[in-house]
């Protein structure tokens, strides 16, 4: 059965997932990825996702502390938008696709932070995973 719980979880499992576009498997062919500012985000990416993977089990299995990581990874994710930039207009992606990538990471971040960080928000969500 899909309630808010199991489609926040789901939510929460495709937002940390999406770290994966910042990676250089997901840069455009043909482009530079050898470098170490692509290497730091990738493995800052990877951290990020298994944070969020964590934040999902402890959703789902109703733990108190699935909320900070949710926040930590969320924070690490922001930091991954560094290197992921410098590496990116550096080995020559176009400033389009880069900016729209850090874009919508940085939504989804705010949107994280806004559900777990703004009281009646925060109420809301921990009243329909922890209910």
């Amino acid at each position: 059965m899909f309630t808010l719980r199991t489609l926040g979880g789901i939510a929460l499992l495709l937002a940390g997932s999406s770290w994966l576009w910042l990676t250089p498997t997901f840069a455009t062919r043909g482009q530079d990825t050898s470098g170490a500012l692509w290497n730091i985000t990738m493995v800052l990416s990877l951290v990020t996702i298994l944070g969020f993977c964590i934040a999902t089990w402890g959703l789902f299995a109703r733990w108190s502390w699935w909320e900070y990581a949710a926040l930590i990874s969320a924070a690490l994710g922001l930091l991954v938008l560094l290197p992921y930039w410098f590496a990116a207009v550096g080995s020559g992606e176009t400033i389009g696709t880069t900016a729209w990538n850090a874009f919508v990471h940085v939504m989804m971040v705010a949107l994280v932070a806004a559900l777990l960080l703004v009281p009646p928000l925060e109420r809301w969500v921990d009243q329909q995973v922890m209910g």
